[in-house]
């Protein structure tokens, strides 16, 4: 008798699961960055930002460690342009960042990143779109990008944001 409540338990729990993933994976438009256009939020205001016109911004290559689940640690070179010069271009200028509480960057695949708005405006923070020379590639084809989060000062690379797709002031 146990055993039989034990099963439907289980069952009930991995049908519950079954259907939130679902109900998950469809609120997730997996094709909205295949350009790598960001939208930056900031109060009322909203101002989206293309691949080109980030790209556009002043360019600095940076060494990073970068530690995935499955690789180890290797240190990297990455193309990128500074945080806090994306938010200016997109009209939010150095002191409304820096009266904020955080700054919050969000990925395609639902990963979210928050990090304080004194640490936003660092020079160690990189909206960066070339790894090893070469493009980082979309979602779809197994790439990190277009355009990835590059906290460089994380040493186990986990506050990295793959497929970024929105950052918001608060």
């Amino acid at each position: 008798m146990k055993n039989k409540k034990l099963l439907l338990a289980i069952g009930i729990l991995a049908a519950f699961t079954l259907v939130l993933g679902y109900l998950n994976m469809k609120s997730m438009n997996t094709t909205s960055n295949e350009d790598g256009t960001i939208t930056f939020f900031h109060g009322e205001n909203t101002a989206k930002l293309s691949f080109d016109e980030i790209t556009a911004l002043e360019h600095h290559e940076f060494k990073a460690t970068e530690d995935t689940s499955t690789s180890g640690p290797a240190s990297r070179k990455f193309k990128g342009v500074y945080l806090k010069d994306a938010l200016n271009r997109a009209g939010i200028s150095d002191e409304a960042i820096g009266a904020a509480k955080k700054v919050i960057v969000k990925g395609l695949d639902g990963y979210v990143i928050a990090m304080a708005a004194d640490e936003a405006l660092t020079n160690k923070n990189y909206l960066a779109f070339e790894k090893d020379g070469k493009p980082l590639g979309t979602m779809k084809k197994g790439g990190s990008g277009p355009i990835q989060l590059i906290i460089a000062a994380d040493s186990f690379s986990q506050r990295w944001c793959k497929y970024v797709t929105e950052v918001t002031i608060e």
